[in-house]
């Protein structure tokens, strides 16, 4: 027998054995893909409603083709590298996903290409005797250590000289890419310098489409990656429909039944976005919490994340302008509307051209919208923190 036990608009089925589901009416087998780990998803049984998306990332692979994996934050474009990199180690590939985030300098990249590839032990094996040639590279049990190195883009060259000469086919996943931006020239030179000399490399890019991202995608004639760029791969929030299959999937999992308006409610409030919506699921199904306070506490650890961002995004920026503008977005404007609340905002006149490369800067690193030369911001998340003035 099944017993059917609900609290807040959320149906619990008990029962001893769950290899059995009931739902609208019929028996469903229990389902075991972890849709509501707040973790990255790392196989395809875990990535949901990316299928479109995750075939041609692999394609594009496999035909030597370097990648920029582009969207807004948490839309899981993270997800989609770590769950592309187990399918091609299935074919063979070597995959080193390559966190940069924080990272600032050559110094940087080569710490976190370090971590890279010690999680990559079969890379790291390969090129380990000529790793530990290198200057400022050891190498011991733990793996590779880095030290402060006088020619640091000579160090980061080596390494992907010995990946290149010693580990066959491989891909150098770099996420949030736009980190280095203050390396981009001698960068590209580098990653140009790949391009002509290891074709078994390929790198996917992920990160803001500004800076160094937007150099890499529009080179100009002069640059070292012209007539090379990267193919794009955009990532979008969930449809509706596909935000409410994605809960409703996610509950199957833990044996709820949930009612349509609470679900209704949740996507409607995190708007698609797939971290938002599984962080929501996760406070229901794990931490059991009513619908309400879930929802609760999912903007609110939501709007922690976005402020540590934007502060990030805001460094050496002008934060006043900046500000003003995300503040008029926060409900739809036209350009006219932001040039006065910018100029409200810093008690001034603005010229035109100021206007236009905020907005610009805004649109690449995706906080802000135009449709029809209408502006919003995306994220439900940094529009609550900015409409109750959680930031100045």
């Amino acid at each position: 027998m099944l017993n059917v036990v609900e609290q807040h608009g959320v149906a619990t089925i008990e029962k001893a054995n769950y290899s059995l589901l009931l739902m609208g009416g019929k028996y469903l087998r229990g389902l075991s893909m972890p849709l509501f780990n707040l973790n990255p998803k790392e196989s395809p049984k875990e990535l949901f409603g990316r299928e479109r998306e995750l075939k041609e990332l692999i394609h594009l692979i496999k035909a030597k083709r370097w990648v920029a994996v582009l969207g807004p934050r948490m839309v899981g474009k993270t997800s989609l590298l770590k769950v592309a990199g187990a399918e091609l180690e299935k074919a063979k590939i070597k995959v080193v996903y390559v966190n940069l985030w924080g990272a600032k300098g050559t110094n940087g990249l080569l710490r976190a290409l370090a971590r890279g590839l010690n999680d990559e032990k079969s890379i790291l094996q390969k090129i380990k005797d000529v790793a530990q040639r290198i200057e400022g590279v050891s190498v011991g049990t733990g793996g590779i250590s880095m030290s402060i190195s006088k020619r640091p883009m000579a160090t980061v060259w080596d390494l992907l000289e010995a990946i290149g000469n010693q580990a066959g086919n491989c891909v150098i996943e770099l996420d949030e890419v736009q980190e280095l931006a203050a390396i981009s020239g001698r960068l590209l030179k580098l990653l140009a310098n790949i391009f002509n000399t290891h074709p078994n490399i390929v790198f996917i890019f992920t990160g803001s489409m500004f800076g160094l991202m937007k150099t890499l995608l529009e080179p100009g004639a002069s640059s070292p990656l012209y007539g090379r760029s990267p193919a794009k791969l955009y990532l979008q929030p969930f449809t509706k429909e596909l935000a409410t299959k994605f809960l409703k999937k996610g509950f199957e999992e833990h044996n709820l039944i949930i009612k349509d308006e609470i679900v209704n409610e949740a996507v409607e409030r995190l708007d698609g976005i797939p971290g938002w919506l599984t962080l929501y699921g996760n406070n229901i199904t794990i931490r059991k919490l009513p619908h309400q306070k879930a929802l609760e506490e999912t903007i609110s650890e939501g709007i922690k994340i976005v402020k540590d961002e934007l502060e990030h995004f805001l460094e050496g920026r002008d934060k006043q302008a900046y500000l003003a503008t995300l503040k008029a977005t926060a409900t739809p404007v036209r350009w006219t509307e932001i040039k006065g609340a910018v100029e409200i905002a810093k008690a001034s006149t603005v010229n035109d051209a100021t206007i236009y490369r905020i907005i610009e800067n805004l649109k690449a690193a995706m906080l802000i919208e135009e449709k029809e030369n209408v502006y919003r911001i995306n994220d439900p998340m940094l529009r609550t923190l900015l409409l109750t003035s959680q930031i100045t």
